[in-house]
């Protein structure tokens, strides 16, 4: 059975969350650059090494979102472990990330984002056919979360170079 995080998704289509929605991937594409840190001699093989990590995604899934009141981040970030788990057990690695605005930052709302991302559209959905167990676990997690589902920013994007 797939199982989507859109099940619950309100389409947002004022121009509000339409630019935080590309400034969150034009902010992911940015952290995706080499570290001033690397020496001249390294910068070669940093660069050969990005260029294939970039070259194998194929589409990301991006949730943009608040955490509700009586959930912790670190909570949160346990569920997503736990998630994460299936993946890694199946093959896949770890598949999601959560990442957060900074604390100094000004923005009030969808301060976090979870973004995953697939070499393929086949392994997309493979890595979410999992078998009972997972299924069971998504259940609970959409029940869990149905506040959050209900009110993100969701978009899956394609490469498109």
């Amino acid at each position: 059975m797939h199982i989507n995080f859109q099940r619950h998704m309100k389409l947002p289509f004022d121009s509000m969350k339409n630019s935080l929605v590309l400034a969150c991937i034009i902010f992911l594409a940015g952290c995706t650059g080499t570290s001033s840190d690397v020496t001249t001699e390294e910068a070669p093989q940093a660069d050969t090494q990005q260029s294939q990590e970039t070259e194998d995604i194929a589409q990301m899934s991006i949730h943009l979102f608040d955490l509700p009141e009586g959930i912790t981040e670190e909570e949160y970030l346990a569920d997503i472990d736990t998630l994460n788990s299936f993946f890694i057990a199946s093959g896949y690695g770890k598949n999601y990330s959560v990442l957060k605005v900074s604390d100094a930052s000004e923005a009030s709302q969808y301060r976090y984002a979870l973004v995953s991302s697939y070499p393929s559209a086949e392994a997309y959905a493979a890595s979410h056919d999992q078998g009972p167990e997972y299924d069971a676990f998504m259940d609970k997690i959409y029940d869990k979360y149905a506040e959050i589902i209900e009110s993100e920013i969701y978009r899956k994007v394609f490469a498109i170079n």
